[in-house]
């Protein structure tokens, strides 16, 4: 069954096993490096200096902006979004070239028209966020830790597709959601210089970027006009079982887990190994997941 992998342009999620077993809420968050309340107070000025007003999030164009927005809307015309992507000609030029991979036919398209014809709805989206991020925001001087970012919002974006799909969850949206849960990082490239950072150490700091980027996430992902959806995931993927006593956050924990699986593979980092508790996790959501593991493993090594 695993063979096949190389022969398919996606996570292979019908190969992810489902197994039984009983829901969890209580699961355990991993604890800061460090002072805790001295991380805490830090992340809280991060924010709070965000909040200010002469500080601004980081913003898309507008083009792109409306174009996502358009996307996102199931009862949006055809035409109107063509129109839309029309005034972004790196976008345009993106939507053909994807229309024209063997992943769609192969066969090469000469208009933006035929291109989304081609692509339908679903695909319309994915293929657009992701060219927004990597046109407009998976960018900037340092182009290693860019690349970075860039492959691991994807392969996050991929797996929590992949997951919801055997999971039984809608995954009309789920692309989205992976590939912008981590957004907030964007801002605090913007506070790198804070006096609240000043006398903390790296871990430290780690950590307080930990907290504070999904509640940036979550703002500025509300500026660009995201789906609610995608806020949640935002906001939830670290804190998806304990944001409030018994509110559980399903799409936080779906991206939590594909954020977990991306970092055991060190798709876009280091790879690491999975705690207990971490493995837990993955299994709460009713999967298998050593299964899951193996069969991204193989997805990515054949260029997935």
């Amino acid at each position: 069954m695993l063979s096949s992998l190389a022969k398919r342009a996606r996570v292979p999620d019908a190969d992810i096993k489902p197994i039984e077993i009983a829901e969890d809420g209580g699961l355990t968050r991993t604890r800061a490096a460090g002072d805790p309340e001295a991380i805490r107070q830090a992340a809280a000025a991060l924010i709070q200096a965000a909040e200010a007003p002469g500080f601004r999030l980081p913003m898309l164009p507008d083009t792109a902006t409306e174009a996502m927005a358009l996307a996102g809307d199931p009862n949006t015309p055809m035409n109107r979004l063509e129109r839309a992507i029309m005034t972004d000609a790196v976008l345009a030029a993106r939507m053909l070239a994807v229309a024209s991979s063997p992943a769609f036919a192969g066969a090469p398209v000469r208009s933006l028209a035929a291109a989304l014809q081609r692509l339908g709805t679903g695909a319309i989206r994915d293929v657009l966020y992701q060219s927004v991020m990597e046109c407009h925001v998976f960018r900037g001087e340092d182009e290693r830790a860019a690349r970075a970012q860039r492959e691991h919002a994807i392969a996050v974006a991929r797996l929590t597709k992949a997951v919801c799909k055997v999971a039984g969850i809608d995954q009309s949206q789920a692309f989205v959601c992976g590939l912008l849960h981590d957004i907030g990082h964007l801002a605090l490239r913007m506070l790198v210089k804070h006096p609240a950072l000043a006398k903390l150490t790296p871990e430290q700091t780690k950590s307080v970027h930990d907290i504070a980027h999904t509640t940036l996430g979550a703002r500025m992902g509300a500026k660009w006009k995201l789906p609610e959806l995608a806020l949640e995931a935002a906001r939830r993927h670290h804190r998806y079982a304990d944001w409030e006593p018994g509110v559980y956050s399903q799409i936080g924990h779906v991206v939590a887990v594909a954020d977990l699986v991306a970092d055991h593979l060190g798709v876009g980092t280091s790879p690491r190994e999975l705690t207990e508790v971490e493995l837990e996790r993955i299994a709460a959501l009713g999967l298998d997941p050593q299964n899951l593991i193996e069969v991204a493993r193989q997805a990515f090594a054949a260029g997935i």
